[in-house]
């Protein structure tokens, strides 16, 4: 092995960031996680406590519905972000043993594919985040389902918020 640590450390140096992201990017998915569990967890205690015909339980029941699917987006979405950070990783340590046993078509081949394989995993893992933002808007527009006027007053609201979008100036 003929390498100086500081190679190794100029080699790795710059391309930690990267663990850096995905570590941010895990803690980023965690939390949505948790808070979508946490959630899903008061949404079932409040079911459990109420009174099943009355329409606000029946509002909650489709959230229980709603926030279930969001904790199952995320778990996903963290699992698959788990995965790309191990690849990203798997990919840095390639890039050590090349420093630290000269060039070698495996390494380069194994830190090749760790590198797109985990950054391809992030952007797949960002899209079930997008997935369960659509799931939070459903939970939103359900909410009030049990309050019939309060619905009915933020749904023109709504329609009227779409409305100056599509017409800023009274176009």
């Amino acid at each position: 092995m003929d390498f100086e640590l500081k190679d190794l450390l100029e080699a790795l140096g710059p391309n930690a960031a990267l663990i850096f992201a995905a570590w941010i990017f895990l803690s980023f998915l965690q939390q949505r996680y948790s808070n979508a569990y946490s959630r899903y967890r008061d949404l079932i205690e409040t079911y459990r406590q109420g009174d099943r015909d009355s329409p606000h339980l029946r509002s909650i029941r489709k959230q229980v519905h709603l926030y279930k699917a969001r904790c199952q987006q995320m778990r996903t979405a963290t699992t698959i972000g788990v995965w790309a950070a191990i690849l990203i990783m798997v990919a840095l340590i390639a890039g050590a043993f090349s420093v630290m046993f000269g060039e070698n078509a495996v390494f380069k081949l194994v830190g090749s594919v760790g590198v797109v394989a985990g950054l391809l995993l992030v952007i797949v893992a960002a899209g079930y985040v997008l997935r369960e933002n659509r799931s939070i808007q459903e939970a939103i527009d359900d909410e009030p389902s049990d309050l019939p006027d309060l619905a009915q007053d933020l749904s023109k609201s709504v329609q009227h918020r779409h409305q100056q979008h599509s017409h800023p100036h009274g176009a």
